[in-house]
């Protein structure tokens, strides 16, 4: 199989195990060139290869003691799905480029156990290969690439994540709260109602929690904040997101029990261990789809047990929301 995009900056990243922001940019550039794209769009191409990566378990993105990003490999691991029947794994984390050809190879001489390698650039241009794997029995998952330095998790990650995703009530009340000091930069108030920010808000309660983006007068950064009964603390913008909308009562996730679909308007993206426990459901990146504003993401092969877990944690309530 021809490395696609996806493959080779996998690559590039797991041949240098830890990598600061400039040199991951440098790297998306150099495999997919900006030609004639303005410098705003590639931001975005940027961060969405840094996301697809970090939610398909290939790398995390960590900020380091400077508060600046990083790019870290994961090790690799073969993660099974948490579908009923066969044990079902998919490969995740760092690779090189004969880890593909050697996990098919092992497959074949084992013969317990069917590999498959399938491009994924259709659902993103920079998700690797999905290397599936089906055998007769958790220990089949196991011998297949006990010789390849590649271990196994038995327990489906996918919901171990959803399980391990704290509550908006514990991330609010993790935050360093302290008396609002006015700043006075330029802001922006986040609307639940439109799913985006806009000018700021004339907030008659106090007690209403309220999540602004500043930014600097001289441009050269943000921050995001929330507010709450004359408080104020620097805030994770996707988790800030959700505590809003769980204040404000509005339920955003879709889910089809139907085919296991899960659909995430793409203007309140999850916050990370959710987006990463709907991804290892599947092994594959969330797909684009029609919808209001920007569209939607739409997450494949989610029990309904991992939906739940989540819709919990972010104050959603999937029950309550018709399916499309």
């Amino acid at each position: 199989m021809t490395p696609s995009p996806g493959d080779a900056l996998l690559y590039a990243v797991s041949a240098r195990r830890n990598m600061a922001w400039s040199s991951f940019k440098a790297a998306v550039d150099a495999i997919h060139p900006p030609g004639g794209k303005a410098a705003e769009e590639m931001r975005y191409v940027r961060s969405g290869a840094a996301d697809v990566g970090d939610s398909l378990g290939h790398w995390d993105i960590v900020p380091d003691q400077q508060n600046a990003t990083r790019i870290c490999a994961a090790p690799a691991v073969l993660a099974r799905l948490p579908w009923p029947g066969l044990p079902r794994a998919v490969l995740c984390g760092s690779r090189s480029p004969d880890t593909v050809s050697e996990v098919l190879a092992a497959g074949a001489r084992q013969g317990k156990a069917t590999v498959r390698a399938t491009r994924q650039s259709a659902r993103h241009p920079y998700a690797p290969a999905r290397v599936d794997v089906v055998a007769g029995t958790d220990d089949g998952l196991a011998a297949l690439v006990g010789d390849l330095g590649i271990r196994v998790a038995i327990e489906p990650p996918a919901w171990g994540l959803a399980q391990a995703c704290c509550t908006v009530s514990a991330y609010l009340a993790s935050l360093d709260w302290q008396p609002d000091d006015g700043l006075d930069w330029p802001r922006r108030d986040f609307d639940p109602g439109r799913l985006a920010f806009g000018p700021p808000r004339a907030s008659r309660d106090r007690e209403a929690l309220r999540l602004s983006t500043y930014a600097h007068p001289r441009g050269w950064w943000h921050i995001d904040r929330l507010h709450r009964e004359g408080q104020v603390a620097s805030a994770d913008r996707s988790w800030g997101r959700y505590a809003v909308l769980a204040s404000a009562g509005i339920d955003v996730l879709r889910y089809d029990h139907r085919n296991g679909t899960v659909t995430v308007p793409r203007q309140v993206p999850l916050p990370k261990l959710a987006a990463r426990s709907f991804a290892l459901c599947s092994g594959q990146p969330p797909a684009v789809v029609p919808g209001e504003g920007l569209g939607n993401h739409s997450y494949t092969g989610v029990p309904q047990c991992v939906v739940q877990a989540l819709a919990a944690r972010l104050g959603q309530h999937v029950g309550l929301v018709p399916v499309a």
